[in-house]
């Protein structure tokens, strides 16, 4: 059963095509574009790193352990003290026995029997004197320490890095906004394409109909001796350059709904409709406004003053090299069994490090952090102008498209008019076939024309709203008409 609903489902789905609005495929691209999908997925990276830059200001605490094997035990043989000892102890020993045998009279001790006592004397310290040796570490010993650091002071390093990395979260939001902005751009200028050839096949099949209907009469016309034969001629030529135009529109149209669904990030292969048409609507706002708004939410302008934003940071980093470090230190040795004597369980202690001298190197950083703020500062300014240059040259694209338009319809008002009254002499017999049919391609150039305006129209004003960070805006515009 499911597989048969899965197949139902499919059918259906084929067999009828999806009717779209520009909303529609905004936010379907929103949610399928793949370009939107990387950036969205960079965005999470610099949520990361700015995470890591925070985990910096937090202690550091490791469990080093480790096992090893040494040639021999490490230890302390004090024998050659142990044996002058011995050696000295035994003389004074002998030397009393002397001075005693003295005191009682007898005679002093011969080298014999001073030997001999001294042999005795020294076997007797030897047997109460302990070995003077000492074993500090075990040949096969293992260490399992724990290690923590915490930084108290860096000269403002850790918190220009921090700063840094959330400045940098800040450009991977615009550059994704950016993004999103472009492809609502692209998304706009390709739907305006395909109700536009929409709208120019509507006008074609007019024109094969009215050429038709003019074939029509003319083969009447032929048949009843009023007119000659070419001009019965003249109008099976027009008829068939119209429906070859009409043909290769049709081709055009496909070619559009499949740019928009490659925008969209659907796929070529899925049916979708749109039922809408050009209409003109009003745009009466100044080129002061879109100025002052690019100054704020132009993309360009954003990104380079967070990278200003950036150089200040990288300057308060190398600036910091200058300064002296402070950190607290301290370890806890989980196997004392295995420590020498020489060698404490735990330890606290403060980590002061200076930089006197390292070869003008952190000079030469700071002076390059420096004159990189002076280049953004100088790249900012230009960028400005050039966005402003930008901002002129859209309004104006605008104005002019705008002005062709409002200008082409007394054209094809004059057009409608020659084609009826063409149409009507051609009736009374005294007009030709070949008026009649120029009559036709001047109306349908007039229309064609006023479908192109219109549509360079939309797409000037799409791009003016997107250099002043508004793209979003357009849609107001054309939703008027269905209001």
């Amino acid at each position: 059963m499911k597989k048969v609903a899965a197949i139902m489902i499919l059918f259906f789905s084929t067999a009828y095509s999806q009717s779209l609005t520009i909303e529609d495929a905004i936010d379907y691209a929103m949610k399928h574009n793949q370009q939107i999908k990387q950036y969205e997925a960079k965005i999470s990276q610099k949520e990361y790193q700015n995470l890591e830059a925070l985990g910096n200001f937090l202690p550091q605490i490791n469990l080093i352990s480790s096992y090893t094997h040494l040639n021999d035990p490490i230890g302390i043989d004090l024998y050659p003290i142990r044996q002058a000892m011995i050696q000295l102890q035994s003389k004074n020993q002998v030397e009393f026995a002397n001075i005693y045998s003295i005191f009682q009279g007898n005679p002093q001790l011969t080298n014999e029997q001073r030997n001999l006592l001294f042999s005795q004397y020294s076997t007797q310290l030897n047997s109460l004197i302990p070995p003077f040796t000492k074993e500090l570490k075990k040949q096969d010993y293992k260490t399992a320490t724990i290690v923590g650091t915490q930084p108290i002071f860096t000269g403002g390093k850790l918190l220009a890095a921090k700063k840094y990395s959330s400045i940098d979260e800040k450009a991977a939001e615009i550059e994704l906004k950016q993004i999103k902005d472009e492809v609502t751009k692209e998304i706009i200028k390709k739907y305006l394409a395909v109700v536009m050839m929409n709208d120019v096949i509507k006008i074609r099949i007019d024109i094969v109909e009215s050429i038709k209907k003019h074939r029509d009469r003319a083969d009447k016309m032929l048949k009843q001796g009023l007119i000659s034969n070419h001009n019965l001629l003249r109008a099976e030529v027009a008829l068939a350059d119209a429906e070859k135009n009409l043909f290769e529109d049709k081709n055009k149209l496909e070619l559009a709904y499949l740019g928009l669904k490659s925008e969209m990030g659907m796929d070529l292969n899925e049916a979708i409709t749109v039922d809408d048409s050009l209409i003109y609507q009003e745009f009466n706002e100044s080129i002061e406004n879109y100025i002052t708004l690019a100054k704020t939410n132009n993309f360009i302008l954003n990104l380079i003053e967070l990278k200003k934003q950036q150089a200040e940071q990288k300057f308060n980093v190398e600036r910091s090299s200058f300064l002296p470090t402070l950190a607290a230190f301290g370890k806890y040795e989980l196997y004392p069994e295995y420590l020498s004597a020489l060698e404490p369980r735990w330890a606290v202690g403060l980590s002061l490090n200076i930089n006197l001298f390292n070869g003008f190197r952190d000079y030469a950083k700071l002076q390059t952090a420096d004159y990189l703020i002076d280049e953004v500062n100088a790249l900012l300014k230009n960028a400005e102008d050039k966005v402003t240059l930008l901002i002129n040259k859209n309004f104006k694209d605008v104005i002019n498209s705008r002005e062709k338009y409002l200008r082409n319809q007394t054209t094809i008002a004059l057009a409608k008019e020659n084609l009826r009254l063409n149409e009507k002499r051609f009736e009374t017999g005294l007009g030709t076939s070949l008026e009649v049919v120029d009559a036709n391609l001047v109306y349908e150039k007039s229309l064609l024309d006023s479908e192109s305006f219109l549509f360079e129209y939309y797409s000037n004003l799409t791009e003016l709203y997107s250099v002043s960070g508004n793209t979003q805006n357009v849609l107001k515009i054309l939703k008027n008409k269905e209001n």
